[in-house]
């Protein structure tokens, strides 16, 4: 699917800042001037609104809903810019969303199951593909964690999984015993679900962890072009390339990478 051409400049308000794991926040917005018509799947450029703080790139971590609102999960990253000023954000605050971009987003003309592969604040992109799909095509949700302090909304996916018949919840950990799956993901995906061929597999987090995935994926005869990943990084500035130029009225926010 290609990535949509439109794209625009909106104020949000903090409804909430909640810590979800030790280092990572969700941020909880409502809109102020707008609502960001987005795909689950996509990103966006968060910033402040006087452009005091750098843009950086968030995957929207919840499908569109009704009234517009949008969850961000931040990782506080050292002497991060963004991130500190992220994680001091209180209700009320507003901030600026631009956007949508990205291509993480599933055919809209397929049926058959998906694979969500995750670790940390990669599972953001994955949590809004699950809530888009839920009740249309069968998708297992396969998150890593360094131990149970470090699960998003497990309760959440467990409930999920105990009223949907079409979704499933797995997790590791990767340095803690005691729990069914343990140790690195991708060498686990075979013995969790066998034979991957005719599945859409969907992989983000760390580039090492998503680039094992995908690798362990393919080996599991899913094919290349139905595998589709999206690398975080520690500081994830949000241009590669260049960027379409910015309504005259929107001022300059671009800090190149």
């Amino acid at each position: 699917m290609s990535e949509s051409n439109t794209w625009a400049v909106h104020r949000y308000r903090v409804r909430e800042n909640r810590m979800v794991t030790p280092v990572i926040c969700e941020l909880l917005l409502d809109p102020v001037d707008g609502v960001l018509d987005f795909q689950a799947g996509q990103y966006v450029l968060l910033s402040d609104t006087d452009w005091r703080v750098p843009q950086r790139s968030y995957s929207v971590a919840n499908a569109p809903r009704e009234g517009g609102g949008v969850s961000l999960l931040v990782t506080r990253v050292d002497e991060g810019p963004t991130s500190t000023w992220a994680h001091g954000l209180r209700t009320g605050d507003e901030v600026q969303l631009e956007g949508p971009f990205g291509t993480f987003v599933p055919a809209l003309e397929r049926q058959g199951p998906v694979l969500l592969l995750g670790a940390g604040s990669g599972l953001a992109p994955l949590r809004a593909l699950a809530e888009g799909l839920r009740g249309r095509r069968p998708v297992t949700l396969f998150f890593s964690a360094r131990g149970r302090k470090d699960l998003i909304d497990v309760q959440a996916f467990e409930q999920w999984q105990q009223t949907e018949p079409k979704f499933r919840y797995l997790f590791t950990l990767t340095r803690e015993a005691g729990h069914r799956w343990q140790g690195r993901l991708p060498p686990l995906l075979g013995a969790a679900l066998g034979d991957l061929k005719g599945w859409e597999v969907f992989a983000s987090g760390p580039s090492g962890f998503v680039v094992a995935c995908a690798a362990a994926a393919q080996a599991l005869g899913a094919a290349a072009s139905d595998i589709h990943t999206e690398e975080f990084f520690v500081d994830p500035t949000p241009w590669l390339g260049e960027k379409p130029p910015l309504p005259a009225t929107a001022g300059n926010p671009e800090e190149k990478p």
